[in-house]
């Protein structure tokens, strides 16, 4: 394919343009598909279309242009419809493009020129709606187009808003929001910075996971690629349909966990574009540097197979190396599209899968995950900054983690790992003060010498010295630990064992979800019961014949009580989600420890007032959001081609600073979710100063290692975040 930049029937020559309309002018870019012919060419011509094609890539980024197709009839009336560099080619006869021809390449004609009118008004990322000044309704065509009004962005901001906080429910105001996305992309964000804390729940979870249960109902615009597996081998040329060739951060999904919904499938995508918003709002990186990535490569989901408005590829999942090698395919095409400092994480791959390709892809790709990272770079945040109420260190702990999970596991390594580092010994040793709980109870050395299927990753956390515990309250009177995190439990979890409930033994009012995921459990968790009498059922039925019969809470009073015993401030972490599959709730851990306790949930908390000091408490959730945003910012300035564990270590390290005495008196361990884009800016300084000092990873230049290459960093991060407000057109 050749691209010309020129004036209509002048090849080779543009006239520049004078004054303040040298951005503006109209810029014809044409493209000619030569049908694998590109050798037939002059090399001429070729060289003088990449240059003028380079120029026109770098401009357009910052003026308000679109491609737009036009009958190749217009273009045949520029006069150019015979070869341009015909004139150097001796040979007789007609030229390839002439009309005579028997058999005439296709020809596909791209006309780019700057937007106005109607055009300008439907294009998202410049339109900028009711804010349109009277010099640039009139000498953009648009007169007539807008009401006679004009808002500032602040007015169209609190609009917004209003019609945002009328919708009764959160999916509503989810698809309310995507579409102001779709119309007026600088509005959405400006919107999303503005009342971050308000909406955060809405644009991510838990409402997301909603919305992906009915995506394919819900679906009106593509916002990223879908690769099937059907596509293996042109991938790279898929990756080229994308328009933007500066992408730094890709985040790619294949459906299969989604949120502890379990296998949507296609479905998942909608995860991932709401991370792509987060990642700008939060972290300010340019929308245009993001791209989201769905891999159809199946769903074992029954209902979305026999779904007839299911939008993805209806076959079983596929499996085993023909899995890998489409992974390994996605990620070469990725490095060679945009180059080998573009990040890519992965979201909502399965167990089997999320560490497996993180260890596969750690030497050749700046990779992560972040439902293995960025929730176990989260929760050391939570156990640093409690270290002033709880006047323990990190070291001085002893860890019980319910759930030997991948994410149970993320965590302990980079507690293992952060305390290695303080305490200047090897992460074996450091290890020893880590146990954790799985569905067979504690997990010892005993256990893994007996049980052959004990997962691998367990193997490091099989200590000995403690007896047989079957289920939490008997580990916990063992181990004594001081600080007990729970995590994401999953289906066999909640079917039978230690993490089913607090005897060890089955939640009988368990059913099987479609999908495989157990955030579902809590909305299943009602039986039907035949009602007695004028009074209802007499265990407390319901006047609709239902009672409620959800999973019982894994921290029980008694396991809370036993905490308190353990230490004076006890760390207690129930990080699973939806409130429904929590370990525990805030106010039974403060009622059991008599308000001494320090918690955080994985799920939002409503403030209540502690029954022993009559303060009162509102803890803040315990979100990736805190780390992801700034951590793929951090690597962009640092230009960095490769992740590395500690700088995890150091992006928790800077979510903690920011912790206040105020937070950790009103129970929180996390700062104020409105103060999320500062806390990227400092977790970004943090990230891309642990990179340059690592050999091999950043490609940028340093800023020095002295006192205020910090400062200057953080200066660095919010300056290069992308800003939201609208820029003038004339």
């Amino acid at each position: 394919t050749a691209r010309l930049l020129c004036r209509p029937r002048r090849a080779t020559r543009t006239r520049r343009p004078r004054g303040r309309h040298r951005r503006r002018a109209v810029l014809r870019e044409v493209h000619i598909d030569t049908s694998g012919r590109a050798n037939d060419m002059s090399p001429s011509l070729r060289t003088t279309a990449s240059r003028l094609v380079a120029s026109a890539a770098t401009s357009s980024r910052n003026a308000p242009l679109a491609c737009l197709r036009v009958p190749a009839r217009a273009f045949r009336a520029t006069g150019c419809s015979r070869s341009w560099g015909d004139e150097e080619d001796p040979s007789p006869g007609p030229t390839r493009w002439s009309s005579t021809h028997e058999d005439t390449p296709t020809l596909t004609p791209w006309v780019r020129q700057v937007i106005s009118g109607v055009e300008l008004l439907r294009n998202a990322r410049y339109n900028k709606g009711m804010s349109f000044s009277d010099d640039e309704r009139e000498k953009m065509h648009m007169q007539g187009l807008l009401p006679p009004a004009k808002f500032n962005q602040h007015t169209q901001v609190k609009r917004v808003m209003r019609n945002v906080r009328a919708l009764q429910s959160p999916i509503q105001q989810h698809l309310h929001l995507v579409g102001l996305l779709e119309r007026n992309e600088r509005l959405f964000h400006k919107t999303l910075v503005d009342h971050v804390e308000e909406l955060l729940p809405v644009v991510y979870t838990p409402t997301v996971g909603q919305v992906c249960k009915t995506f394919s109902e819900l679906f009106t615009r593509p916002r990223g690629l879908y690769i099937t597996a059907r596509d293996k081998g042109m991938i790279h040329r898929i990756m080229k349909n994308w328009p933007e060739k500066r992408v730094k951060l890709i985040v790619v999904t294949d459906g299969e966990r989604v949120m502890g919904l379990g296998d949507l499938g296609v479905q998942g995508m909608g995860v991932a574009v709401s991370k792509t918003m987060l990642y700008t709002a939060i972290g300010g990186v340019d929308p245009a540097d993001i791209l989201a990535v769905c891999l159809d490569v199946g769903t074992n989901n029954e209902s979305l197979l026999n779904d007839p408005l299911y939008i993805g590829t209806k076959q079983r999942r596929v499996t085993g190396d023909a899995y890998d090698e489409l992974l390994d395919e996605f990620v070469e095409a990725a490095k060679r599209r945009f180059g080998e400092r573009c990040v890519v994480q992965f979201e909502d791959f399965s167990n089997a899968n999320g560490k497996r390709l993180l260890e596969r892809y750690a030497t050749q790709a700046a990779v992560f995950n972040d439902d293995i990272h960025g929730v176990a770079a989260t929760t050391l945040a939570g156990v640093i900054a409690s270290g002033k109420k709880t006047r323990l260190a990190v070291h001085e702990h002893t860890y019980l983690i319910a759930g030997a999970g991948e994410t149970g596991h993320g965590i302990g390594e980079i507690l293992a790992e952060y305390v290695a580092r303080d305490t200047q010994t090897t992460v074996a040793e450091a290890r020893r003060r880590i146990w954790m709980v799985d569905s067979g109870g504690l997990v010892t050395r005993q256990r893994a010498e007996v049980e052959e299927d004990l997962a691998l990753h367990k193997l490091p956390y099989a200590h000995d010295g403690m007896p047989e515990c079957g289920t939490v309250l008997e580990a916990v009177r063992a181990v004594k630990p001081t600080a007990l995190i729970g995590v994401r439990r999953h289906k066999h979890s909640l079917r039978v064992g230690a993490l089913a409930g607090p005897e060890g033994d089955a939640f009988e009012g368990y059913r099987e979800d479609s999908a495989g995921g157990v955030a579902g459990v809590a909305e299943m968790s009602t039986r039907s019961v035949e009602e007695r009498g004028e009074g209802g059922d007499k265990k407390g039925g319901k006047s609709d014949g239902r009672v409620q019969s959800g999973p019982p809470r894994l921290f029980t009073a008694d396991v809370l009580r036993a905490m308190g015993e353990n230490t004076k401030n006890p760390l207690i972490f129930a990080l699973s989600r939806p409130e429904g599959i929590a370990e525990c709730l805030a106010q039974d851990a403060y009622d059991a420890t008599d308000g001494r306790c320090v918690f955080a949930s994985g799920c939002p908390v409503e403030p209540f007032v502690d029954k022993t000091s009559g303060k009162q408490i509102a803890p803040r959730p315990s979100t990736s959001a805190y780390v992801f945003p700034g951590f793929a910012l951090g690597l962009t300035l640092a230009e960095a081609n490769r992740v590395r564990s500690p700088m995890f270590l150091a992006a928790a390290e800077a979510v903690a600073d920011l912790v206040t005495d105020e937070d950790l008196e009103r129970g929180a361990v996390y700062p104020r979710v409105a103060r999320l884009r500062e806390v990227a800016a400092h977790v970004a300084a943090k990230v891309a100063s642990k990179c340059f000092e690592m050999d091999g990873v950043a490609t940028g230049s340093s800023p020095g290692k002295n006192k205020q290459s910090h400062e200057r960093l953080v200066a660095l991060a919010k300056k290069s975040m992308y800003d939201p407000a609208y820029r003038c057109y004339m």
